[in-house]
């Protein structure tokens, strides 16, 4: 009888505790998609300063620098001051590293202070810039003008409203402009340091994009060393160092998968010389496509046909061969050994245009040589080669 008496309770405690779940999660929901729409809106905001600053890059407001104070920043209803403070630093970087507007920011205590001015007829508040009594004080010869910037929304339009006023009593405006801006077009990211035009900077970036498209030369430093044989009586090829260019090949600009096909040329004097082809398939581990700012890891497997000759080439066969046979039996030297071999490594391309690699290869003609050992072995696939890279893309 007890416990059909708790039923009850422990339902109800159940479908609150639900219900609270459910709660967080739509808050937590919330928050995500305000915090994703501030941060559109505020790259916005971001292209209209670019674009104002460009546009006095181009046709200055003054003929010589002049001090500006940033007198205010408006922004629309719910996004707070934090974004006011953003925009606020936006502008005074852009006009700092753009002296070609001719717009010298400056401090005026007096014209952002909180003024209190009480007389017959009632009690002002206002700020500096717009009590006449203070802009008397300051004068005609101090040469100030003040920028005013104010944003609103307007349906999916993010519109900004600037004016230049100069910090006399009558405060005559003396340039002012309205720029707007889709929610749906995507933010341009300009430069501040070197500002473009929106279809300069468009055009810039389509050129990145194809720049980095599907077909790329590569220009590759290889290094492979051997195992050490299991035994001490033979001897393993010495290190072999190549330079390898061809050409890499992708479907789609993604960069998900692609191929690769080089050749190689390998030379150290009086001691070995080669040539290779070689066959590789990639495949992109860090996401759906490939990232223009971070690195992106590479998985990659395949083929090659080398072919190497001279005297310190004769480690390739399976007979084994000591340091003596390898000094003062020329003979045992065959004038060519050619032999293919299986790939498997990761890269890592850093800006997709340099990469980073390392590989172990599988000499299947040479698995049972006793003058070369292994580093790993997969079943019967045993790998004698690890081997290093460092590529350029162009």
């Amino acid at each position: 009888m007890v416990v059909a008496a708790l039923i009850p309770f422990l339902l109800a405690w159940l479908g609150l505790a639900h219900a609270d779940e459910d709660g967080v999660a739509i808050q937590a929901e919330l928050d995500r998609v305000r915090a994703e729409i501030a941060g559109e809106v505020h790259l916005a905001a971001y292209d209209l300063v670019d674009e104002m600053a460009y546009g006095w890059i181009n046709d200055p407001v003054f003929a010589k620098p002049t001090p500006v104070v940033l007198a205010e920043v408006t922004v629309p209803v719910g996004l707070g001051t934090g974004m006011a403070a953003l925009i606020e630093n936006h502008i005074g970087t852009v006009l700092t590293q753009n002296p070609r507007t001719n717009m010298q920011l400056v401090h005026c205590p007096s014209c952002t202070a909180v003024v209190v001015h009480s007389g017959p007829e009632g009690t002002v508040v206002t700020r500096g810039y717009d009590n006449p009594r203070v802009l008397e004080e300051m004068g005609d010869n101090t040469g100030k003008h003040a920028l005013f910037v104010d944003f609103e929304a307007e349906g999916s339009w993010l519109v900004m409203r600037a004016r230049l006023t100069k910090l006399t009593p009558d405060l005559p405006i003396v340039w002012s402009h309205t720029l707007a801006s889709s929610a749906s077009t995507p933010s341009l990211l300009r430069e501040a340091s070197d500002l473009k035009s929106a279809a300069e900077a468009r055009a810039e970036y389509l050129d990145t994009l194809q720049s980095r498209g599907p077909v790329t030369i590569p220009l590759r430093f290889a290094v492979r060393t051997y195992a050490q044989p299991w035994t001490d009586q033979g001897t393993p090829p010495p290190p072999f160092l190549w330079l390898q260019t061809g050409a890499e090949i992708a479907t789609t600009d993604s960069r998900a998968w692609f191929s690769s096909l080089v050749l190689g040329y390998s030379f150290i004097p009086q001691a070995y010389q080669g040539i290779m082809g070689q066959a590789r398939i990639y495949r992109l581990l860090g996401g759906p496509s490939r990232s223009l700012t971070r690195p992106n890891p590479y998985a990659y497997v395949g083929v090659a046909a080398i072919s190497v000759w001279g005297p310190a080439t004769a480690a390739f066969r399976e007979e084994t061969l000591t340091a003596d046979e390898l000094l003062t039996d020329s003979e045992l030297a065959a004038p060519r050994n050619t032999f293919g071999a299986l790939q498997g490594g990761f890269d890592v391309r850093i800006g997709n245009r340099v990469g980073l690699g390392m590989f172990l290869e599988s000499l299947p003609v040479l698995r049972n040589s006793n003058n070369i050992g292994q580093y790993a072995a997969i079943g019967t696939l045993r790998f004698q080669t690890f081997g290093t890279e460092v590529t350029f893309c162009f």
